[in-house]
């Protein structure tokens, strides 16, 4: 009988078989498992986001128009701040006193930090209760003037609004406490709102410290009064503070232009002082003398190089001069020497005092934001000395109220000024016509009014202005012109009065057209052949008009005269009256160093026709060689009679 017998390779195949299936399973088990785990896990993360992250939220819409409104009404107050000085509403005693603000516009002033030796500074505490009131002022009417909040919601406000303000270094954190409940326009409450914050990046503590420093350190060094006095003390042609001169000439400055000058150089240079350490531009090499005095060192705590500081002086702003000597409007110099017997020799001198006092604006800007902070003080100079101990020291002549708008604003009475050219001689020539462009102004005591300029009026034939003029029982009408000599009249304002100014031409002949030969004389029958001038000898020409019965000149033209120096040459001109003949007193005086060695002095009577048409004049003046003091004294007395010998000036 025949035994079953299992085939061993055929259970091989079947267990290998069944393997194969569990592994298959297994895997399908193991998919479907993490199949169930990445949905399970995709369903949580849905879940995790918060319906106001896809959806804001109507407390979350709330929260933001309160934000903006914190921001827009902080930025508010804090350019009020920067653009007055500290203050968003100035106080009524600080606004309507002058002597406490500076005015940049009828609506806008910045108070002053320093007036003397008071200052007042603004404390960040005082400056944070500011932000503080204005955001309780306006925070309200903000939120409530929004459209969206006013068609949806109505407001519950369960507390005052509370602002507190921090001001840190490196910006300004707006903190809100105000608890409002919200409803719906169906009555449904929605939410509470309770504390609320915005930011605003400008470092106002920064900008504050660095501006409190600034007065801080005027006040202890008196910087800006140091500059003003560097300022007189470079004696302006314009500015005279105190100088000698060799000349029988008197100089005179008038005290408007000298007023006018001064503002002029103060407004130049004020806006060249920067603080040491902040983004500043750097001077000219070539310039030391600015970057040892306009480089201002307030010290380390005013490092900061993303700050910029700019000073400046406007020439409408408020300034209140007054100088000594002074003789009416005019500032004089004093004569020495100028007797018959050596009228050659003369000598101007002068001194000048000066008080002043005038405003800088400081503006700080924080170049990180752009933001901007305007801060006011005063400087004073009393007596050439920088001085904040005195306000003024003496009262005001021609000072503050020489241009004064408040007078000039009161011209109430019609006046008419005519303007003609007058050309008259000795000689019989008298020819008078209208001109017009002539500058009119109107001088009262210590006030000056412009007027403006008269026209020519084809259908009268006459050249004018009409205007109103400010009352005064006897101010000084003044025409001015270019190419002609100042004219003036002593005017009482009175109702329709016509008043005529004859300005009279001038020709100014260039140093450049000018030549001085001399001629050794020994004898009337000796003497010598030109010779130009050395280089160390210069000449003084004076040539003068005088009318008849008068003592004072009528015109007087001086002129330094040296062969080589270019430059006096360039700026000097000799103005002589023109278009006519005119007959001059000729004076010449040469000298060698300060030695006397000859000179000119007599009549000489110049055509207009030679004038106008001259490439250069050649004056010939009498010398001597001679070191004896009797020679040279007798060349000196005789000089009326040696001219005479001499060739006439050449015109060619």
């Amino acid at each position: 009988m025949n035994k079953k017998r299992v085939d061993s390779c055929n259970t091989s195949y079947i267990f290998s078989n069944k393997k194969a299936q569990v592994t298959i399973f297994i895997i399908l088990g193991i998919i479907i498992l993490l199949a169930i785990s990445l949905l399970l896990l995709f369903q949580t993360e849905i879940f995790r986001f918060k319906t106001e992250e896809i959806i804001p939220t109507e407390k979350g819409k709330i929260e933001n128009y309160l934000t903006t409104c914190i921001e827009q009404i902080g930025e508010e107050a804090l350019f009020k701040i920067g653009l007055q000085g500290g203050y968003i509403d100035i106080p009524s005693d600080i606004a309507h006193d002058a002597s406490q603000n500076l005015r940049l516009s009828p609506n806008l002033v910045v108070p002053y930090w320093a007036y003397g030796q008071q200052t007042r500074i603004p404390s960040l505490q005082d400056i944070k209760t500011r932000i503080d009131n204005y955001m309780k002022q306006n925070l309200r009417s903000c939120l409530l003037d929004l459209q969206p909040f006013q068609e949806s919601y109505d407001i519950i406000e369960k507390s005052e609004i509370e602002p507190n303000t921090e001001i840190t270094a490196a910006k300004v954190i707006l903190n809100v406490r105000w608890d409002i409940e919200l409803k719906n326009k169906a009555g449904e409450t929605i939410a509470e709102v309770i504390d609320h914050q915005a930011e605003s990046d400008i470092k106002l503590k920064q900008v504050h410290e660095l501006a409190a420093l600034i007065i801080d350190r005027e006040m202890a060094t008196l910087k800006f009064e140091d500059i003003t006095q560097d300022l007189l003390a470079l004696e302006h042609p314009d500015v005279p503070t105190a100088g000698m001169e060799l000349s029988c000439t008197k100089k005179t400055w008038d005290i408007f232009q000298v007023q006018s000058s001064l503002k002029k150089l103060i407004h130049t240079n004020i806006p060249q002082i920067q603080l040491k350490g902040t983004n500043i531009i750097e001077y000219p090499k070539t310039l030391p003398y600015y970057k040892s005095h306009y480089l201002w060192d307030i010290g380390e705590n005013g490092n900061n190089n993303k700050i910029n500081v700019y000073f400046n002086y406007e020439e409408n702003y408020p300034f209140t001069f007054a100088v000594t000597p002074l003789s009416g409007t005019k500032l004089q110099s004093s004569m020495l020497g100028g007797t018959d017997q050596i009228s050659f020799l003369c000598l101007q001198n002068w001194k000048f005092t000066y008080d002043l006092s005038y405003p800088v604006l400081a503006r700080i800007r924080d170049e990180t934001t752009g933001y901007n902070f305007n801060l006011a003080f005063t400087v004073h100079i009393i007596k050439n000395n920088p001085n904040r101990n005195e306000i003024f020291s003496r009262p005001s002549l021609a000072i503050e109220t020489i241009d004064s708008e408040e007078f000039c604003a009161n011209k109430r009475i019609p006046m008419t000024v005519k303007t003609y050219e007058l050309i008259e001689n000795d000689l019989g020539v008298f020819n008078r016509e209208e001109i017009s462009g002539v500058n009119i102004s109107y001088t009262c005591l210590r006030y000056k009014c412009d007027l403006g300029q008269t026209s020519f009026n084809p259908y009268t034939a006459s050249s004018k202005i009409t205007t109103n003029f400010p009352y005064c029982v006897g101010g000084i009408l003044r025409g001015v012109k270019q190419d002609y000599k100042e004219s003036w009249q002593r005017v009482i304002t009175e109702s329709n009065k016509e008043t005529e100014l004859n300005l009279i031409p001038v020709y100014h002949l260039p140093a450049s057209k000018l030549k001085i030969v001399k001629h050794n004389y020994e004898s009337e029958q000796n003497i010598g052949p030109p010779k130009e001038l050395s280089k160390t000898e210069t000449a003084l020409i004076k040539l003068r008009i005088f009318k008849s019965n008068t003592t004072q000149p009528f015109h007087e033209a001086t002129l330094l005269y040296s062969p080589t120096d270019k430059e006096l040459q360039e700026f000097q001109t000799l103005s002589l009256l023109a278009k006519a003949d005119y007959t001059y007193e000729l004076e010449i005086n040469a000298f060698d160093q300060e030695k006397f060695i000859g000179g000119y002095k007599g009549k000489w009577t110049l055509p207009w026709s030679d004038l106008s048409q001259a490439n250069q004049i050649t004056f010939h003046i009498a010398s001597t060689d001679s070191s004896d003091e009797n020679v040279v004294y007798g060349l000196m007395l005789s000089l009326p009679q040696i001219s005479t010998s001499l060739p006439d000036p050449e015109i060619k």
